[in-house]
């Protein structure tokens, strides 16, 4: 999603950001040369070729990784049909095309081959748009793209089994007619691979051979299933019954009294919902004294509530209004003074809780959250590595309002997470224009609010009535898409 103050882009420009989200999405590895800065010239041309035809950017994957469940008598996956790891796999991919189609108009595309009927089913599920499936034989003319009837089922299985019968000698020149009818039909597509060295995200890279398990502290983790010790994890279903991931055996997902499922969410976080034929659960009959254990509420001159709706009778910058607002964390402007040095010092709290009291907008009024977790593995060669951002310190402003501002900060980029003592990433987005970053230059500062806009880091909430979200503020940043029609209210509180 494009941050605000971007200038509308020549073609150059636009070649040139078409190129750098394509290299963001490559992968890096001490083990494997990166040879992608001699192939970009090729794809400059590529992609201008594409641009002045006014066509979709398409990308081809020549065959989706299939699922290789089995090595002798190991078994490395949770079985042959698509999992969670094949769903951020296409949501990965999706990504990509997504954040292309942001910049350019004419949009893109991305073609896989094979592995056609579950993939296309999950796909349609996902609500995911970038991708296509496509049958090679198809291309060529051999069989239909789907079989509609019993009659066209039967014409292809005919078929396919014609091309089986013949002898091994002739099985290369039917690859040869739908390797050519491939290249006739994307004469100007861009390749994919999942080979190793092609690769950025390891799900998708590796994904083939492995499962996703679900850890204690609720992150993701691409795992060999044959070494999973599963008196410590249990296999959890999908809703078609379905091995779909394994999650570890821990108080976190054990909720005694109450039939609930956790379901984790791309690129992160997780939904926690009634199961079916329970609920629904209401916040009228929580004892409240028992939320008091979540920690200290955080008061503010209003009291310890925040009622986030359009407000004009209480001056807090944009906060209170319909308009888009940056990406920041909660508090960074409630300062104390310290009383030795005299320096002004940041005090956000450790989490917030929002409570949606209406939600009616069919456009516009997301959340987005961006997780440093997500985040911080993205930095590099084209932005700025994580030892170098961790000398560095940027600088931030806002005037005096009715709840905070009135003194410049300094503070650092990464700082250590109050609790797990994780790094974490702080920035609070330029906003409507960059200021002076101390020790560091605006182009930096650009890239670094374009990675919590990268598809990988950044989850987009569209609220429902009465949706609660819990969020760790020390390890997100999160903002507001503007938005014109509806009333959007929700109540949010401060907990150290």
């Amino acid at each position: 999603m494009p941050y605000a103050g971007n200038p509308l882009p020549d073609v150059e420009t636009k070649i040139s950001q078409i190129v750098s989200i394509i290299a963001a999405y490559r992968h890096y590895s001490t083990a494997v040369p990166d040879r992608f800065s001699k192939f970009v010239p090729t794809l400059e041309r590529q992609i201008g070729d594409i641009i002045s035809k006014k066509e979709a950017v398409r990308f081809i994957l020549p065959a989706f990784p299939f699922k290789a469940p089995a090595e002798g008598s190991k078994r490395k996956t949770l079985g042959p049909l698509p999992d969670k790891a094949k769903e951020i796999a296409l949501q990965t991919l999706n990504g990509l095309a997504e954040s292309i189609t942001e910049i350019y108009d004419g949009g893109a595309k991305v073609d896989a081959f094979a592995y056609h009927q579950e993939l296309q089913k999950l796909t349609a599920s996902l609500g995911l748009r970038r991708l296509e499936f496509t049958r090679p034989g198809a291309l060529a003319g051999i069989v239909p793209q789907e079989a509609q009837t019993l009659k066209e089922y039967s014409d292809f299985v005919i078929k396919t089994r014609n091309h089986l019968d013949h002898s091994m000698s002739h099985i290369p020149s039917v690859e040869d007619e739908n390797r050519q009818a491939t290249s006739r039909h994307y004469d100007t597509a861009l390749p994919e691979s999942n080979h190793p060295a092609a690769l950025k995200n390891a799900i998708l890279q590796r994904g083939k051979h492995r499962a996703i398990a679900l850890l204690p502290d609720a992150s993701l983790r691409v795992v060999d299933a044959s070494t999973i010790d599963m008196n410590e994890f249990e296999v959890v279903n999908n809703a078609a019954g379905h091995p779909w991931l394994l999650r570890a055996k821990c108080d976190l997902f054990n909720w005694p009294g109450i039939e609930v499922d956790f379901e984790p969410l791309f690129p992160y976080s997780m939904q926690v919902r009634p199961k079916e034929g329970h609920g629904p659960f209401k916040f009228e009959a929580v004892d409240i004294k028992r939320t008091r254990q979540l920690g200290e509420i955080q008061q503010w001159p209003f009291g310890d509530i925040l009622e986030v709706r359009e407000n004009a009778d209480i001056n807090m910058n944009n906060v209170l209004t319909r308009e888009a607002i940056p990406f920041h964390y909660d508090r960074v402007f409630k300062i104390v003074q310290d009383e030795k040095t005299g320096e002004w010092i940041s005090t956000p709290p450790l989490s917030q809780i929002f409570r949606n009291r209406a939600a009616s907008q069919s456009e516009g009024g997301a959340t987005l959250f961006a997780s440093s977790r997500n985040l911080l593995p993205l930095l590099g060669p084209e932005t700025i590595s994580l030892e170098e951002l961790r000398s560095l310190k940027w600088k931030t402003f806002t005037e005096v309002n009715d709840a905070f501002g009135g003194h410049d900060l300094h503070l650092p980029f990464i700082a250590a997470h109050p609790e797990t003592g994780a790094d974490t990433f702080r920035i609070y987005e330029p906003w409507p224009e960059s200021k002076c970053i101390a020790g560091s230059s605006k182009p930096t500062i650009v890239q670094l609010t374009a990675l919590l806009y990268d598809r990988r880091v950044v989850y987009h909430h569209q609220w429902k009535a009465s949706d609660f979200i819990f969020n760790d503020n020390a390890t997100t940043h999160h903002t507001r898409t503007a938005f014109t029609k509806g009333h959007r209210e929700h109540w949010r509180v401060h907990v150290n």
